[in-house]
C-alpha cells in the first residue's frame, strides 16, 4: 500500500482552488441574476417612454385634427359669407342701374334729386380685403372660381401646413409651442378676413337703403307734384280734374326700408312718374300760356261800359295794352280754325284745343297762320293792332267752351303758378 504524504501548502492550495471555484459559480450565478433584472428593469422603462411617446403623438393627432377641422369651419364660413357678398353685389348693381333709369326719367318729367340727396354711389368691390381703404370702394367685380385663394385663406392645396409633416417630427414641447401659434395665427387670420366681409357687408346694406332713400324721394317729390299740379287746375277744368284724381292712384304712408319691400317702393315710384306725365300733358294743353308778353292788362272779363254805345255791356276776354306789332302767341296747341277777318274782332285768328278748349286773339294788324296749321304754344300767330272795334291798339284775348267764354284770368293765373313749377 502506497503511502502519500500531503504537505500543508498543497492543503492551502487546494482549499483556496475550491474556495476559488466555487466563488467563480457563485458569482456567475449571481450576474445573471443581476443581468435579468437589470433587462427586464431597462425594458419597463423603454416601454413607459414609448408609451409616452404614442400618448403625445395621439394628443398631436388630436390637436392637429382640431384644427384642421376649425380651419376647415372657418373657410367654409368665410367662404359662405363672401359668397353672399357677392351676390349682394351684384343685386345692388342692377338696383343702381333701375335706380339710375328712374332717376332719368324722373328728371324727364321735371323731377330733381336735391343735393343732398344724390344718385347712391356705384356697387362695393372686394378691393378693401387688400388693406385699403373700405370707404374708398368702387369698379366693377367678377364672380371669383377660388374665393378662398383670392381672400388669402389656406386651402387643401396650399404646402405652407403640412399635418403629416408634424408627425413624422419629434414630438417636443417646442412643436407643441409652434402649433398652438399657428392656431392662433390661423384663428387671427380668419377673424381679419371675417372682419374685412362685415365692413364690405355693412357698406353694401348703406347703399341698398340709399337706393330705396332715393326712390322715396323720387316718389314724394313726383306725389307732391301731382298734387300740386291738379290743384292748381282744379279751378279752371273742374271736371276734368276730377276724372284725372279718379284715375290717378297716389299717396300712402311709408313703410320701413326693407329688401323685401323695395318692389313696391320701386313700382309705386314707376306709378307716380307716369301719374305725373300723364297729368302734366293734360296740363300743358290747356290754354294757360300768356299770349302777349310783358303787356299789361287794360280791360278785364265782365261786365263794362261799352266804349262805342256807352252802355253796360259783357266783355267776353282780357284786354292786354301792347305795342303796334307786338308779337301774339299761342296760348296752347292746337289747330287753327280761323285766320281772317271776323267783324268787329277785326282780323282774328281762332284756335281749337284738346278738352273743347277754343282761343280767340282778335284786332291783329297782321295773320301769320292759316286754317288747318296745327301750333303749340308759344308758336307765333300775328302782330297786336287795332282792326275792328277797336280804340288803339291792343289784344282782345277770349278763352271759350262749348261757346260760352270764360274768364281768361284764372287760366293765366294757373299758368303762371304752373311756370314755378317747371312746367
Amino acid at each position: 500500500m502506497t503511502t502519500f504524504n500531503v504537505r500543508p501548502v498543497h492543503l492551502i492550495c487546494g482549499a483556496l482552488a475550491c474556495v476559488t471555484a466555487t466563488l467563480a459559480v457563485a458569482g456567475t450565478a449571481g450576474f445573471y441574476l443581476m443581468r435579468s433584472d437589470l433587462m427586464a428593469e431597462a425594458n419597463a422603462e423603454r416601454t413607459e417612454l414609448v408609451l409616452e411617446y404614442q400618448d403625445h403623438i395621439d394628443r398631436l393627432r388630436a390637436e392637429i385634427a382640431t384644427l384642421t377641422s376649425r380651419q376647415m369651419v372657418d373657410r367654409e364660413t368665410v367662404e359662405i359669407q363672401l359668397m353672399d357678398v357677392l351676390r349682394r353685389q351684384q343685386d345692388l348693381n342692377q338696383r343702381h342701374a333701375i335706380v339710375a333709369d328712374l332717376v332719368a326719367r324722373a328728371e324727364s318729367v321735371g323731377i330733381y334729386l336735391s343735393g343732398d340727396k344724390p344718385l347712391p354711389p356705384q356697387k362695393p368691390s372686394l378691393a378693401a380685403l387688400d388693406g385699403n381703404d373700405a370707404t374708398a370702394i368702387g369698379g366693377e367685380s367678377e364672380l371669383i372660381d377660388e374665393p378662398v385663394k383670392a381672400l388669402g385663406l389656406r386651402d387643401d392645396s396650399s404646402k405652407s401646413f403640412d399635418p403629416l409633416s408634424i408627425l413624422q417630427q419629434p414630438a417636443t414641447g417646442t412643436d407643441g409651442a409652434a402649433l398652438e401659434l399657428k392656431k392662433k395665427s390661423d384663428k387671427q387670420a380668419a377673424l381679419e378676413k371675417r372682419a374685412a366681409l362685415d365692413a364690405v357687408s355693412q357698406h353694401i346694406s348703406a347703399m341698398d337703403e340709399e337706393s330705396t332713400v332715393a326712390v322715396d324721394a323720387i316718389t314724394i317729390a313726383t306725389e307732391s307734384r301731382i298734387e300740386d299740379i291738379l290743384d292748381i287746375t282744379r279751378t279752371i277744368t273742374p271736371s276734368l280734374n276730377a276724372a284725372l284724381r279718379e284715375h290717378t292712384s297716389i299717396g300712402g304712408p311709408f313703410v320701413p326700408v326693407t329688401d323685401e319691400n323695395f318692389p313696391d317702393r320701386l313700382e309705386r315710384a314707376n306709378n307716380a312718374l307716369e301719374t305725373l306725365r300723364r297729368v302734366k300733358f293734360t296740363a300743358l294743353r290747356l290754354p294757360i300760356k300768356r299770349p302777349v308778353r310783358n303787356a299789361s292788362v287794360s280791360s278785364t272779363y265782365g261786365p263794362r261800359v261799352d266804349p262805342f254805345l256807352g252802355k253796360l255791356a259783357m266783355h267776353t276776354g282780357i284786354d292786354f295794352k301792347a305795342p303796334y306789332g307786338a308779337k301774339v302767341f299761342a296760348t296752347a296747341p292746337g289747330t287753327v280754325i280761323v285766320a281772317g277777318r271776323n267783324a268787329g274782332y277785326g282780323k282774328m285768328v281762332e284756335i281749337h284745343h284738346a278738352n273743347g278748349f277754343i282761343t280767340r286773339y282778335a284786332h291783329l294788324s297782321r295773320i301769320q297762320v292759316s286754317e288747318g296749321d296745327h301750333v303749340v304754344a308759344g308758336d307765333l300767330l300775328g302782330n297786336v293792332g287795332s282792326t275792328g272795334r277797336s280804340t288803339g291798339p291792343h289784344l282782345h284775348y277770349e278763352i271759350r267752351k262749348d261757346d260760352r267764354p270764360s274768364n281768361p284770368a284764372p287760366f293765366l293765373s294757373a299758368g303762371d303758378r304752373l311756370k314755378a313749377l317747371s312746367l
